[in-house]
């Protein structure tokens, strides 16, 4: 070794091994998705079909969705001062559905939650034990996961479980299950169809709260017509993908929205507009709380992975989080990427 060349630190040493002879502990893959309900017409259902069928094939172990996980819900709960706008814009489900399960089983909600998981990883239930976790569910704060569940008992068996659950419970449910949003139209169908009882949540959306609080700093930026010019022109490009009288329509539009293309007018649209250089300190804070909530994004899919089921986890996941989410996960040695576009494009 030169005088002047120098030695690599331990931890960068350790990287560079890492990256060079171990092979991936984990795959992920994180689908970007638009928000099925404002699609305009909105995805049929051999639509939609189309699209789980291609996800299932990747076999994920775990399906991950956008929304809070249920110990933040009740860790939010504790504060409702300063969390209360939070649940009541993203939680309002899981809040309001807890209460009267948790009475009915006598637990709390973190008991809830660890006997839900203990049930949901038993090979086979029984349909009392099949609604008793549907209820377990709720009561932990977790109505995607009671959804799902829910959606396999036959109407019958719905009929009959309203007296363990209740009414509002019951249709709510029912509500839940066959609303139009991408939870329930793409990752309800892909869980079940790949025989699994609970779904992921790893959004606990806290730094939303800091996003409204900058909101009359942001306007005059906002009012800019270039960036109104911007976001229609991105639009434009959306709805171009978008063909709603094919049968593949909705899988040609994921297949765009998981592209560099999506990516580079995504960010010119929706994230460069705050980093003009301009020295608005608003601006910096927007993209910085931006970076915070897929900082906790990550940190979520990371334990999923370390989980002993988790070696295979799909993220469904609004479109404009995926290439910052896909740069972070990418930058971990341990573990493998997948490519979303290419999943769903190839027949």
């Amino acid at each position: 070794m030169s005088k002047s060349a120098k030695p690599l630190s331990a931890v960068a040493l350790a990287l560079a091994l890492l990256a060079s002879a171990a092979s991936p502990a984990a795959e992920v893959v994180v689908v970007g998705t638009a928000h099925l309900a404002m699609l305009q017409p909105a995805p049929d259902a051999a639509q939609r079909e189309a699209v789980v069928r291609r996800l299932a094939g990747y076999a994920p172990t775990r399906v991950c969705i956008e929304a809070i996980p249920g110990e933040r819900v009740e860790a939010f709960l504790a504060d409702p001062a300063r969390h209360g706008e939070l649940l009541s814009t993203f939680a309002m489900d899981a809040v309001r559905l807890a209460g009267e399960q948790q009475a009915r089983l006598g637990l709390e909600g973190r008991q809830a939650r660890a006997e839900a998981g203990r049930l949901a990883a038993m090979p086979a239930l029984d349909e009392a034990q099949q609604v008793r976790l549907v209820s377990l569910q709720l009561a932990g704060h977790e109505p995607w996961s009671a959804a799902l569940n829910w959606s396999r008992l036959s109407p019958a068996q719905r009929e009959a479980a309203q007296a363990r659950i209740g009414r509002v419970a019951a249709g709510r449910l029912d509500a839940l299950a066959a609303s139009e949003n991408e939870i329930a139209s793409l990752a309800l169908p892909l869980a079940r169809s790949l025989g699994q009882r609970e779904l992921c949540a790893v959004d606990p959306f806290v730094d939303e709260l800091g996003v409204n609080a900058l909101a009359d700093e942001l306007m005059p930026l906002l009012a800019d017509p270039s960036v109104g010019r911007g976001l229609e022109d991105f639009n434009a490009q959306q709805a171009s993908h978008w063909d709603a009288t094919s049968p593949d329509g909705l899988l040609g539009l994921l297949a765009w929205m998981n592209s560099e293309s999506f990516a580079r007018a995504d960010l010119a649209a929706e994230w460069a507009v705050f980093d003009r250089g301009v020295g608005h300190d608003a601006d910096k804070r927007r993209l910085m709380l931006w970076h915070a909530r897929n900082a906790e994004i990550t940190a979520y899919l990371a334990r999923e992975l370390a989980r002993a089921d988790g070696e295979r986890v799909l993220l469904l996941v609004g479109g404009a989080h995926r290439p910052f989410l896909q740069a972070s996960l990418g930058a971990l040695p341990w573990v493998e990427v997948r490519n979303a576009q290419a999943l769903l494009s190839t027949p």
